[in-house]
């Protein structure tokens, strides 16, 4: 259990709190509880929220300056604003926030989601002196088979110890994935107590993973037709958008990871043994890289980032949004 978990639990709270690190799920999740903890939902006048490297830093700051109404805090929460990693050309918004930040009155509490921080930027000095600043980093597979188990006891299903990591081994070790197919798993196995790997099988990973890879390949030969009908062929699996645009986004950089290693003269099971990626899987990616550049797949990722903040922002539904993605990657010219 971290600092906010404790904090949460006492009802009792720092001024500042910075949620940082590579897995979302947990940022998210800490995020939400600590806003639950400290504002009532339907209270928007006590609780403000910004998103983006577009946020406003003097209306951020007014609002820390602003008592609360009629309610024991006000919320201020920003997210994924990049301030830590602009620092030295923040000038002086940022200094105005930190400014604020060491006044900061106890009726008012600012939370910062990062994934990345600067730890000697002033802002995460600032916040580490007075408040609290938690890191959110990856599990490690048997954190993350743990995980799963209570998860899945949450729901009233049991996985064995052995189920538990095959289950992460084949679905990957990012928590919202996880989560995802979980609730797959535990719906397919609904008048079941016992989940087992012929479930797992049968619902998670091998189809979803192996028509991911298939259209990753039509997308790189430009067969748009053929990686059309495998996306529409996922919908109708009952996989979502996002999750299939966040299992491109996993596959590329694992094409990337491999593309890079031959690119150094690595074999197979040097890869492999180097980034943990399994054998079979960098023997597969490899037939599939060798006729791409670090720059084409990179070029394809950040596309893919393009399409999941569509999405996020609202510009465009997440069935189209994908759609789209698909149309520009398999529309692109190899590179020789």
């Amino acid at each position: 259990m971290g600092r906010i978990s404790d904090d949460i639990k006492a009802g009792q709270f720092a001024g500042m709190y910075l949620l940082y690190g590579e897995e979302a799920f947990l940022r998210n999740y800490n995020k939400n509880s600590l806003k639950l903890a400290l504002v009532s939902p339907d209270d928007n006048l006590n609780y403000s929220y910004f998103e983006g490297s577009g946020t406003n830093v003097s209306e951020v700051v007014d609002l820390i300056n602003t008592m609360p109404f009629m309610s024991d805090k006000r919320v201020v929460l920003c997210e994924n604003t990049g301030w830590m990693a602009k620092e030295e050309g923040g000038g002086a918004d940022l200094s105005m926030l930190t400014d604020a930040l060491e006044s900061i009155s106890e009726d008012v509490v600012f939370i910062l989601c990062e994934e990345k921080v600067d730890k000697r930027s002033k802002l995460y000095k600032t916040i580490s002196s007075h408040g609290v600043c938690e890191e959110f980093a990856r599990l490690t597979d048997d954190r993350l088979a743990n995980w799963v188990r209570g998860y899945a006891a949450n729901q009233g299903k049991n996985l064995n110890p052995n189920t538990a990591m095959y289950f992460v081994t084949e679905t990957g070790n990012d928590m919202l994935l996880l989560s995802l197919e979980l609730d797959k798993l535990i719906a397919w196995a609904l008048d079941k107590n016992e989940i087992t790997i012929e479930d797992v099988d049968s619902v998670c990973t091998h189809q979803i993973n192996n028509k991911i890879f298939d259209m990753i390949t039509s997308i790189s030969n430009h067969r748009q037709k053929e990686a059309l009908k495998l996306y529409y062929d996922l919908l109708n699996l009952r996989e979502s958008p996002f999750h299939i645009q966040a299992l491109l986004v996993r596959q590329y950089n694992n094409m990337l990871i491999v593309r890079d290693g031959i690119s150094r003269g690595m074999g197979v099971q040097a890869i492999a043994a180097k980034t943990g990626i399994r054998d079979w899987l960098v023997r597969k990616l490899a037939d599939s890289v060798r006729s791409m550049s670090l720059s084409e797949i990179r070029d394809n990722i950040e596309a893919c980032a393009g399409a999941e903040e569509a999405i996020k922002t609202g510009n465009m539904t997440d069935t189209l949004a994908i759609e789209l993605l698909i149309i520009s990657l398999s529309n692109k010219r190899k590179v020789q």
